[in-house]
């Protein structure tokens, strides 16, 4: 059989980047449900994001494909979450803040929507705001202020947004919500930092059900649509199924 061409190599390099993000996602989500990074998803991290940049090096037909697209975005946005911490007193140059993360989660639930449910998109979205007044209100205002009046060309939409956004704002004192005066401590207990996460985790859980499987997995089921049978076997043998 002739080595098979160009674009069936970077087939196979999409297949294994699919199939590395679903795992490497699962990882994420489940250490954010710990509150605790590991060294084996700091490497399986690190794995995909140098087999990614791999695959921007190939002539790609086209974009990529779209649930790989959304994947790769959760992978960054959950990686980003995972090692966010309290500013407070510590070396912030490399320092991602809570804000900033919000914002591409509501960008990309913006870009997803017709796979994500609204009434969680926005009270996540919420949420996020909470701590990010809590923490950085101080320290990034401009991006908190950028988070805060986050919107779309779309009313309907932005109903939505307003709704949750005041909802929660309700537990809030002053200037930012309507509840009285409550110290730093009595707002913790209010807005236990586990509660995001756990909303957080719950979300991607159920997004991820939504996605397609990795296409390793689709593989294992049968011919891969759009290459002949030969091509199929070689991709088969290449990757060792």
């Amino acid at each position: 059989m002739p080595e098979p061409s160009p674009a069936v190599h970077a087939i196979v390099d999409l297949m294994i980047l699919d199939y590395l993000v679903c795992m490497c996602i699962s990882g994420l989500i489940e250490a954010i449900r710990q509150a605790r990074a590991t060294e084996d998803i700091e490497c399986s991290a690190l794995l995909v994001e140098q087999f990614h940049r791999r695959l921007l090096g190939h002539r790609l037909e086209g974009p990529l494909p779209w649930d790989l697209d959304l994947k790769l975005r959760i992978f960054y946005l959950s990686n980003q979450f995972l090692h966010w911490d309290p500013p407070k007193d510590r070396d912030l140059g490399h320092f991602v803040p809570l804000s900033d993360i919000a914002v591409q989660f509501m960008d990309f639930c913006h870009s997803a929507i017709a796979h994500v449910s609204w009434a969680r998109w926005f009270d996540l979205g919420a949420h996020f705001m909470v701590h990010a007044i809590l923490e950085e209100q101080v320290r990034f205002p401009d991006q908190l202020h950028r988070l805060c009046n986050w919107r779309t060309n779309d009313s309907e939409l932005d109903i939505w947004w307003e709704v949750s956004r005041t909802m929660f704002l309700e537990y809030m004192p002053p200037p930012f919500g309507t509840a009285d005066p409550m110290s730093r401590e009595e707002l913790d207990g209010v807005w236990p930092l586990q509660w995001l996460q756990n909303r957080y985790v719950g979300f991607f859980e159920d997004l991820m059900e939504v996605l397609d499987a990795p296409l390793l997995l689709q593989l294992e089921r049968g011919e891969l649509e759009g290459l002949t049978r030969e091509e199929t076997e070689w991709i088969r043998n290449y990757c060792g199924i």
